[in-house]
Protein backbone atom coordinates (compact mmCIF):
# COMPACT_ATOMS: atom_id res chain seq x y z
CA UNK A 1 0.00 0.00 0.00
CA UNK A 2 2.79 2.41 0.95
CA UNK A 3 4.74 1.54 -2.19
CA UNK A 4 1.66 2.25 -4.31
CA UNK A 5 1.31 5.75 -2.83
CA UNK A 6 5.02 6.48 -3.44
CA UNK A 7 4.66 5.29 -7.03
CA UNK A 8 1.67 7.58 -7.65
CA UNK A 9 3.47 10.60 -6.16
CA UNK A 10 6.51 9.85 -8.30
CA UNK A 11 4.41 9.61 -11.44
CA UNK A 12 2.65 12.84 -10.60
CA UNK A 13 5.98 14.61 -10.13
CA UNK A 14 7.28 13.20 -13.39
CA UNK A 15 4.16 14.34 -15.25
CA UNK A 16 4.42 17.76 -13.60
CA UNK A 17 8.05 18.03 -14.65
CA UNK A 18 7.21 17.02 -18.20
CA UNK A 19 4.34 19.55 -18.28
CA UNK A 20 6.58 22.32 -16.96
CA UNK A 21 9.26 21.39 -19.51
CA UNK A 22 6.71 21.54 -22.32
CA UNK A 23 5.49 24.90 -21.08
CA UNK A 24 9.03 26.25 -20.82
CA UNK A 25 9.77 25.21 -24.37
CA UNK A 26 7.17 27.58 -25.95
CA UNK A 27 3.48 28.33 -26.10
CA UNK A 28 1.04 25.71 -24.95
CA UNK A 29 -0.77 24.44 -28.09
CA UNK A 30 -4.10 24.35 -26.22
CA UNK A 31 -4.05 27.50 -24.10
CA UNK A 32 -1.65 29.55 -26.23
CA UNK A 33 0.31 30.78 -23.20
CA UNK A 34 3.64 29.93 -21.59
CA UNK A 35 4.62 28.75 -18.12
CA UNK A 36 3.18 30.07 -14.90
CA UNK A 37 5.66 32.52 -13.36
CA UNK A 38 5.93 34.53 -10.16
CA UNK A 39 8.46 35.85 -7.73
CA UNK A 40 10.61 33.45 -5.70
CA UNK A 41 8.59 34.45 -2.62
CA UNK A 42 4.82 34.38 -2.41
CA UNK A 43 2.50 36.12 0.06
CA UNK A 44 -0.91 37.79 0.30
CA UNK A 45 -1.51 41.21 -1.29
CA UNK A 46 1.69 40.83 -3.26
CA UNK A 47 2.41 42.84 -6.43
CA UNK A 48 4.94 41.66 -8.99
CA UNK A 49 6.17 43.78 -11.91
CA UNK A 50 7.28 41.64 -14.86
CA UNK A 51 9.13 42.82 -17.97
CA UNK A 52 10.21 41.04 -21.14
CA UNK A 53 12.05 42.66 -24.07
CA UNK A 54 11.88 41.49 -27.67
CA UNK A 55 12.84 42.81 -31.07
CA UNK A 56 11.00 42.95 -34.39
CA UNK A 57 13.57 42.53 -37.22
CA UNK A 58 14.26 45.50 -39.46
CA UNK A 59 12.13 45.46 -42.59
CA UNK A 60 9.75 42.81 -41.19
CA UNK A 61 6.02 43.35 -41.65
CA UNK A 62 3.77 42.07 -38.87
CA UNK A 63 0.53 40.57 -40.23
CA UNK A 64 -0.77 39.14 -36.95
CA UNK A 65 0.08 39.60 -33.27
CA UNK A 66 -2.11 37.85 -30.67
CA UNK A 67 -1.33 38.17 -26.97
CA UNK A 68 -3.09 36.00 -24.37
CA UNK A 69 -2.81 36.63 -20.66
CA UNK A 70 -4.34 35.90 -17.27
CA UNK A 71 -3.15 36.09 -13.66
CA UNK A 72 -4.16 34.91 -10.25
CA UNK A 73 -5.65 37.22 -9.17
CA UNK A 74 -5.41 40.36 -11.42
CA UNK A 75 -3.08 42.09 -13.87
CA UNK A 76 -2.41 45.25 -15.88
CA UNK A 77 -0.72 44.91 -19.28
CA UNK A 78 1.56 47.45 -21.01
CA UNK A 79 3.55 47.51 -24.26
CA UNK A 80 6.30 50.15 -24.49
CA UNK A 81 4.65 51.99 -21.61
CA UNK A 82 1.24 52.17 -23.30
CA UNK A 83 -1.65 50.65 -21.32
CA UNK A 84 -3.22 47.73 -23.20
CA UNK A 85 -5.75 46.27 -20.78
CA UNK A 86 -6.40 44.61 -17.43
CA UNK A 87 -8.24 41.63 -15.99
CA UNK A 88 -9.20 40.03 -12.66
CA UNK A 89 -10.63 36.57 -13.48
CA UNK A 90 -7.75 34.10 -13.75
CA UNK A 91 -10.05 31.37 -15.14
CA UNK A 92 -10.54 33.34 -18.38
CA UNK A 93 -7.80 34.07 -20.89
CA UNK A 94 -7.99 37.50 -22.47
CA UNK A 95 -6.62 37.88 -25.99
CA UNK A 96 -5.40 41.21 -27.36
CA UNK A 97 -4.69 42.07 -30.98
CA UNK A 98 -1.52 44.21 -30.74
CA UNK A 99 -0.46 44.15 -34.40
CA UNK A 100 -0.61 47.93 -34.77
CA UNK A 101 1.76 48.42 -31.85
CA UNK A 102 4.62 46.30 -33.17
CA UNK A 103 6.76 48.22 -35.63
CA UNK A 104 10.33 47.05 -36.40
CA UNK A 105 12.64 47.71 -33.47
CA UNK A 106 12.91 47.10 -29.73
CA UNK A 107 9.76 46.57 -27.62
CA UNK A 108 9.07 45.92 -23.96
CA UNK A 109 6.24 43.84 -22.50
CA UNK A 110 5.35 44.84 -18.95
CA UNK A 111 2.79 43.30 -16.61
CA UNK A 112 1.80 44.34 -13.10
CA UNK A 113 0.22 41.31 -11.36
CA UNK A 114 -1.40 41.27 -7.91
CA UNK A 115 -2.03 38.24 -5.69
CA UNK A 116 -4.91 38.60 -3.24
CA UNK A 117 -4.05 35.58 -1.13
CA UNK A 118 -2.63 32.05 -1.23
CA UNK A 119 -1.59 30.80 -4.71
CA UNK A 120 -0.26 33.34 -7.24
CA UNK A 121 0.78 33.09 -10.86
CA UNK A 122 0.95 34.81 -14.27
CA UNK A 123 0.74 33.26 -17.73
CA UNK A 124 1.40 35.17 -20.96
CA UNK A 125 1.70 34.14 -24.58
CA UNK A 126 2.45 36.35 -27.62
CA UNK A 127 2.43 34.85 -31.11
CA UNK A 128 3.63 37.13 -33.94
CA UNK A 129 3.22 36.22 -37.61
CA UNK A 130 5.17 37.99 -40.34
CA UNK A 131 4.35 38.57 -43.99
CA UNK A 132 6.88 35.94 -45.10
CA UNK A 133 5.06 33.25 -43.06
CA UNK A 134 7.59 33.07 -40.22
CA UNK A 135 6.48 33.32 -36.60
CA UNK A 136 7.84 34.53 -33.28
CA UNK A 137 6.62 33.20 -29.92
CA UNK A 138 7.14 34.97 -26.63
CA UNK A 139 5.91 32.80 -23.72
CA UNK A 140 5.99 33.57 -20.04
CA UNK A 141 9.09 31.79 -18.67
CA UNK A 142 12.15 32.38 -16.53
CA UNK A 143 13.59 34.84 -19.08
CA UNK A 144 11.16 37.42 -17.78
CA UNK A 145 12.56 39.86 -15.19
CA UNK A 146 10.98 41.25 -12.02
CA UNK A 147 11.33 44.99 -11.46
CA UNK A 148 12.14 46.41 -8.01
CA UNK A 149 9.15 47.74 -6.14
CA UNK A 150 10.58 51.29 -5.89
CA UNK A 151 11.21 51.60 -9.64
CA UNK A 152 8.67 53.99 -11.20
CA UNK A 153 9.92 53.75 -14.79
CA UNK A 154 9.83 49.96 -15.06
CA UNK A 155 7.19 50.00 -17.85
CA UNK A 156 9.68 51.72 -20.20
CA UNK A 157 12.97 50.48 -18.71
CA UNK A 158 15.99 50.08 -20.98
CA UNK A 159 18.15 46.98 -21.21
CA UNK A 160 20.73 48.55 -18.91
CA UNK A 161 18.05 48.67 -16.22
CA UNK A 162 16.23 45.33 -16.43
CA UNK A 163 19.11 42.99 -17.25
CA UNK A 164 20.33 43.27 -13.64
CA UNK A 165 16.89 42.50 -12.20
CA UNK A 166 16.10 39.02 -10.84
CA UNK A 167 14.53 36.44 -13.13
CA UNK A 168 10.99 35.18 -12.70
CA UNK A 169 10.45 31.81 -10.98
CA UNK A 170 8.47 28.98 -12.62
CA UNK A 171 5.40 27.97 -10.65
CA UNK A 172 2.88 25.09 -10.93
CA UNK A 173 0.50 25.78 -13.82
CA UNK A 174 -2.84 27.48 -13.31
CA UNK A 175 -5.77 25.09 -13.66
CA UNK A 176 -7.18 26.50 -16.90
CA UNK A 177 -8.64 23.18 -18.06
CA UNK A 178 -8.51 21.58 -21.50
CA UNK A 179 -10.76 24.18 -23.10
CA UNK A 180 -10.26 27.52 -21.29
CA UNK A 181 -12.58 30.39 -21.99
CA UNK A 182 -11.07 33.14 -24.13
CA UNK A 183 -12.28 36.74 -24.24
CA UNK A 184 -11.24 38.67 -27.35
CA UNK A 185 -10.53 42.29 -26.51
CA UNK A 186 -10.81 45.06 -29.13
CA UNK A 187 -7.74 45.77 -31.25
CA UNK A 188 -5.18 47.95 -29.50
CA UNK A 189 -4.21 51.10 -31.40
CA UNK A 190 -1.11 53.21 -30.80
CA UNK A 191 -1.65 56.30 -28.72
CA UNK A 192 -1.00 59.36 -30.89
CA UNK A 193 0.86 62.00 -28.88
CA UNK A 194 -0.59 65.48 -28.66
CA UNK A 195 0.77 68.06 -31.08
CA UNK A 196 2.86 69.75 -28.40
CA UNK A 197 4.23 66.36 -27.26
CA UNK A 198 5.92 65.58 -30.57
CA UNK A 199 9.70 65.65 -30.45
CA UNK A 200 10.08 67.97 -33.42
CA UNK A 201 7.58 70.42 -31.93
CA UNK A 202 9.27 70.32 -28.55
CA UNK A 203 12.64 70.85 -30.22
CA UNK A 204 11.24 73.84 -32.11
CA UNK A 205 9.73 75.29 -28.93
CA UNK A 206 13.01 74.80 -27.10
CA UNK A 207 14.96 76.48 -29.91
CA UNK A 208 12.41 79.28 -30.00
CA UNK A 209 12.72 79.76 -26.25
CA UNK A 210 16.53 79.79 -26.42
CA UNK A 211 16.58 82.26 -29.30
CA UNK A 212 13.27 84.08 -28.94
CA UNK A 213 13.30 84.95 -25.23
CA UNK A 214 16.67 86.80 -25.26
CA UNK A 215 15.71 88.43 -28.56
CA UNK A 216 12.35 89.49 -27.14
CA UNK A 217 13.99 90.91 -24.02
CA UNK A 218 16.45 92.79 -26.22
CA UNK A 219 13.71 94.21 -28.46
CA UNK A 220 11.54 95.18 -25.49
CA UNK A 221 14.50 96.94 -23.89
CA UNK A 222 15.17 98.75 -27.16
CA UNK A 223 11.51 99.80 -27.41
CA UNK A 224 11.50 101.02 -23.82
CA UNK A 225 14.72 102.94 -24.43
CA UNK A 226 13.33 104.38 -27.66
CA UNK A 227 10.12 105.40 -25.90
CA UNK A 228 12.07 107.16 -23.17
CA UNK A 229 14.28 108.88 -25.74
CA UNK A 230 11.22 110.04 -27.68
CA UNK A 231 9.78 111.52 -24.51
CA UNK A 232 13.02 113.39 -23.90
CA UNK A 233 13.14 114.57 -27.53
CA UNK A 234 9.51 115.75 -27.43
CA UNK A 235 10.18 117.62 -24.20
CA UNK A 236 13.27 119.25 -25.69
CA UNK A 237 11.43 120.19 -28.89
CA UNK A 238 8.70 121.87 -26.87
CA UNK A 239 11.27 123.68 -24.74
CA UNK A 240 13.26 124.88 -27.76
CA UNK A 241 10.10 126.07 -29.53
CA UNK A 242 9.06 127.99 -26.41
CA UNK A 243 12.52 129.56 -26.02
CA UNK A 244 12.61 130.61 -29.67
CA UNK A 245 9.16 132.13 -29.46
CA UNK A 246 9.81 133.99 -26.21
CA UNK A 247 13.40 135.07 -26.68
CA UNK A 248 14.12 135.38 -30.39
CA UNK A 249 10.55 136.26 -31.30
CA UNK A 250 10.38 138.90 -28.58
CA UNK A 251 13.73 140.33 -29.68
CA UNK A 252 12.66 140.59 -33.33
CA UNK A 253 9.38 142.22 -32.35
CA UNK A 254 11.21 144.76 -30.24
CA UNK A 255 13.62 145.39 -33.13
CA UNK A 256 10.73 146.12 -35.51
CA UNK A 257 9.13 148.51 -32.98
CA UNK A 258 12.42 150.39 -32.50
CA UNK A 259 12.91 150.63 -36.26
CA UNK A 260 9.41 151.94 -36.90
CA UNK A 261 9.73 154.43 -34.02
CA UNK A 262 13.06 155.67 -35.36
CA UNK A 263 11.66 156.07 -38.88
CA UNK A 264 8.96 158.39 -37.61
CA UNK A 265 11.61 160.83 -36.38
CA UNK A 266 13.36 160.95 -39.78
CA UNK A 267 12.31 162.53 -43.08
CA UNK A 268 10.50 160.01 -45.26
CA UNK A 269 12.79 160.55 -48.24
CA UNK A 270 16.03 160.29 -46.31
CA UNK A 271 18.49 157.42 -46.80
CA UNK A 272 18.36 156.54 -43.10
CA UNK A 273 14.56 156.19 -43.23
CA UNK A 274 14.80 153.89 -46.26
CA UNK A 275 17.47 151.77 -44.55
CA UNK A 276 15.36 151.44 -41.41
CA UNK A 277 12.39 150.42 -43.59
CA UNK A 278 14.41 147.65 -45.19
CA UNK A 279 15.58 146.59 -41.71
CA UNK A 280 11.99 146.40 -40.46
CA UNK A 281 10.84 144.41 -43.50
CA UNK A 282 13.72 141.97 -43.09
CA UNK A 283 12.90 141.59 -39.41
CA UNK A 284 9.29 140.80 -40.24
CA UNK A 285 10.40 138.12 -42.72
CA UNK A 286 12.67 136.68 -40.05
CA UNK A 287 9.74 136.60 -37.66
CA UNK A 288 7.64 134.70 -40.20
CA UNK A 289 10.44 132.20 -40.78
CA UNK A 290 10.95 131.84 -37.06
CA UNK A 291 7.24 131.21 -36.54
CA UNK A 292 7.41 128.44 -39.16
CA UNK A 293 10.41 126.91 -37.40
CA UNK A 294 8.70 127.12 -34.00
CA UNK A 295 5.60 125.43 -35.42
CA UNK A 296 7.66 122.68 -37.08
CA UNK A 297 9.70 121.70 -34.02
CA UNK A 298 6.88 121.99 -31.47
CA UNK A 299 5.99 118.37 -30.54
CA UNK A 300 2.50 119.46 -29.49
CA UNK A 301 1.71 120.17 -33.17
CA UNK A 302 2.35 116.62 -34.42
CA UNK A 303 -1.22 116.02 -35.61
CA UNK A 304 -2.93 116.23 -39.00
CA UNK A 305 -5.61 118.55 -37.63
CA UNK A 306 -3.04 121.09 -36.43
CA UNK A 307 -1.14 120.80 -39.73
CA UNK A 308 -4.28 121.51 -41.76
CA UNK A 309 -5.17 124.50 -39.58
CA UNK A 310 -1.70 126.01 -39.88
CA UNK A 311 -1.45 125.50 -43.67
CA UNK A 312 -4.86 127.14 -44.23
CA UNK A 313 -3.93 130.14 -42.08
CA UNK A 314 -0.51 130.45 -43.74
CA UNK A 315 -2.07 130.36 -47.25
CA UNK A 316 -4.59 133.03 -46.34
CA UNK A 317 -1.86 135.32 -44.97
CA UNK A 318 0.41 134.56 -47.93
CA UNK A 319 -2.05 135.92 -50.50
CA UNK A 320 -3.06 138.97 -48.46
CA UNK A 321 -2.27 142.13 -50.37
CA UNK A 322 -2.38 140.33 -53.73
CA UNK A 323 -5.11 140.22 -56.35
CA UNK A 324 -5.53 136.47 -55.95
CA UNK A 325 -8.54 135.27 -54.02
CA UNK A 326 -8.36 132.15 -51.83
CA UNK A 327 -10.95 129.42 -51.53
CA UNK A 328 -10.70 126.57 -49.01
CA UNK A 329 -12.29 123.13 -49.09
CA UNK A 330 -11.14 121.43 -45.91
CA UNK A 331 -12.68 118.35 -44.31
CA UNK A 332 -14.09 119.08 -40.93
CA UNK A 333 -13.44 117.07 -37.74
CA UNK A 334 -10.33 115.27 -38.93
CA UNK A 335 -9.32 112.61 -36.39
CA UNK A 336 -6.06 113.31 -34.52
CA UNK A 337 -3.85 111.23 -36.79
CA UNK A 338 -0.13 111.29 -36.14
CA UNK A 339 1.89 113.63 -38.37
CA UNK A 340 5.51 113.77 -37.24
CA UNK A 341 7.99 116.53 -37.89
CA UNK A 342 9.47 114.95 -41.01
CA UNK A 343 6.11 114.66 -42.78
CA UNK A 344 4.93 118.09 -41.64
CA UNK A 345 8.13 119.80 -42.76
CA UNK A 346 8.36 118.22 -46.22
CA UNK A 347 4.65 118.53 -47.01
CA UNK A 348 4.49 122.13 -45.77
CA UNK A 349 7.53 123.18 -47.82
CA UNK A 350 6.02 121.49 -50.90
CA UNK A 351 2.71 123.36 -50.43
CA UNK A 352 4.60 126.59 -49.77
CA UNK A 353 6.52 126.14 -53.04
CA UNK A 354 3.29 125.49 -54.94
CA UNK A 355 1.48 128.60 -53.72
CA UNK A 356 4.62 130.67 -54.29
CA UNK A 357 4.62 129.48 -57.93
CA UNK A 358 0.95 130.46 -58.21
CA UNK A 359 1.72 133.96 -56.98
CA UNK A 360 4.80 134.44 -59.17
CA UNK A 361 4.08 132.63 -62.45
CA UNK A 362 0.44 131.59 -62.91
CA UNK A 363 -1.32 134.93 -63.47
CA UNK A 364 -4.29 133.40 -61.64
CA UNK A 365 -7.14 135.27 -60.01
CA UNK A 366 -8.28 132.36 -57.84
CA UNK A 367 -6.42 129.65 -55.94
CA UNK A 368 -8.18 126.79 -54.15
CA UNK A 369 -6.72 124.70 -51.33
CA UNK A 370 -8.47 121.37 -50.70
CA UNK A 371 -7.47 119.00 -47.88
CA UNK A 372 -9.37 115.76 -47.44
CA UNK A 373 -8.92 112.24 -46.21
CA UNK A 374 -9.19 109.53 -48.87
CA UNK A 375 -9.12 106.02 -47.41
CA UNK A 376 -5.72 105.82 -45.67
CA UNK A 377 -4.22 108.87 -47.34
CA UNK A 378 -4.30 112.61 -46.78
CA UNK A 379 -4.92 114.36 -50.12
CA UNK A 380 -3.84 118.00 -50.44
CA UNK A 381 -4.88 119.74 -53.68
CA UNK A 382 -3.60 123.18 -54.78
CA UNK A 383 -5.36 124.40 -57.95
CA UNK A 384 -5.50 127.74 -59.75
CA UNK A 385 -7.23 129.27 -62.79
CA UNK A 386 -4.04 130.72 -64.28
CA UNK A 387 -2.24 130.33 -67.61
CA UNK A 388 -1.38 126.67 -67.07
CA UNK A 389 1.13 124.74 -69.16
CA UNK A 390 1.53 121.53 -71.11
CA UNK A 391 2.65 119.10 -68.38
CA UNK A 392 3.62 116.46 -70.96
CA UNK A 393 5.88 118.81 -72.92
CA UNK A 394 7.44 121.00 -70.27
CA UNK A 395 10.60 119.77 -68.55
CA UNK A 396 10.54 119.54 -64.79
CA UNK A 397 12.29 122.56 -63.42
CA UNK A 398 13.65 123.03 -59.94
CA UNK A 399 10.16 123.85 -58.59
CA UNK A 400 8.40 120.67 -59.71
CA UNK A 401 11.42 118.52 -58.93
CA UNK A 402 11.66 120.01 -55.45
CA UNK A 403 7.96 119.38 -54.77
CA UNK A 404 8.21 115.76 -55.98
CA UNK A 405 11.23 115.23 -53.74
CA UNK A 406 9.43 116.73 -50.76
CA UNK A 407 6.37 114.53 -51.33
CA UNK A 408 8.57 111.44 -51.59
CA UNK A 409 10.42 112.39 -48.39
CA UNK A 410 7.03 112.58 -46.66
CA UNK A 411 6.32 109.02 -47.81
CA UNK A 412 3.84 110.04 -50.53
CA UNK A 413 3.69 111.19 -54.14
CA UNK A 414 2.82 114.22 -56.30
CA UNK A 415 0.44 114.31 -59.26
CA UNK A 416 0.52 117.30 -61.68
CA UNK A 417 -2.38 118.15 -64.04
CA UNK A 418 -2.16 121.24 -66.23
CA UNK A 419 -3.10 122.37 -69.72
CA UNK A 420 -2.49 125.72 -71.43
CA UNK A 421 -5.24 128.19 -70.55
CA UNK A 422 -6.88 125.82 -68.03
CA UNK A 423 -4.82 126.43 -64.91
CA UNK A 424 -2.83 123.93 -62.91
CA UNK A 425 -3.71 121.35 -60.27
CA UNK A 426 -1.16 119.80 -57.89
CA UNK A 427 -2.26 116.79 -55.83
CA UNK A 428 -0.20 115.51 -52.89
CA UNK A 429 -1.00 112.00 -51.57
CA UNK A 430 0.49 111.35 -48.12
CA UNK A 431 -0.14 108.09 -46.15
CA UNK A 432 -1.75 108.46 -42.75
CA UNK A 433 0.63 106.65 -40.42
CA UNK A 434 -2.03 105.55 -37.96
CA UNK A 435 -3.81 103.47 -40.61
CA UNK A 436 -0.78 102.37 -42.66
CA UNK A 437 0.48 99.13 -41.15
CA UNK A 438 3.20 98.80 -43.78
CA UNK A 439 4.38 102.33 -43.11
CA UNK A 440 4.55 101.62 -39.38
CA UNK A 441 6.40 98.37 -40.06
CA UNK A 442 8.94 100.26 -42.12
CA UNK A 443 9.49 102.75 -39.32
CA UNK A 444 9.93 99.85 -36.89
CA UNK A 445 12.41 98.17 -39.23
CA UNK A 446 14.40 101.38 -39.44
CA UNK A 447 14.47 101.48 -35.66
CA UNK A 448 15.74 97.88 -35.60
CA UNK A 449 18.10 98.67 -38.48
CA UNK A 450 16.68 96.02 -40.80
CA UNK A 451 17.60 97.30 -44.27
CA UNK A 452 15.66 94.61 -46.15
CA UNK A 453 12.38 95.94 -44.67
CA UNK A 454 13.08 99.65 -45.19
CA UNK A 455 11.43 101.35 -48.12
CA UNK A 456 13.72 101.76 -51.09
CA UNK A 457 13.89 105.14 -52.71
Amino acid sequence: MFNCVIHRVFCWLVLLGVHVAVQAAGLNPITGVGSCIWDSAMYDRQECKFVRAFKIPRGAKVTSARLRITADNSYKLFIDGQPIGQGSDWRVLIEYDVRLLLAPGEHLLAVSAVNDFAVAGLVVGLRITFADGSEMEIPSDDTWRIAPKDNDSWKTASQLDWRSWPSATLRPPLNLGDDPGVYFAPMSSPVMPAFWQRKEVQFFLLAFAIIGIPTGVFLVSRLILKSQMEKVVRHERTRIALDLHDNLGGGLTQLVLWGETSRQTLPHDSAASEALGRLCDQSRELMLGMNETVWLIDSQRDTVADFVSYVARFTEIFFQGSSIRCRFDIEQDLPPFSCDIGIRRNLFLAIKESINNVLRHSGASLVELSIRRQRNELVVVVSDDGHGFDSSAVSKGNGLHSMETRAAEAGGRLSVHSRPGQGCTLQFYIPLQTFSGLHALRHFSRFLRLPFMAKRR
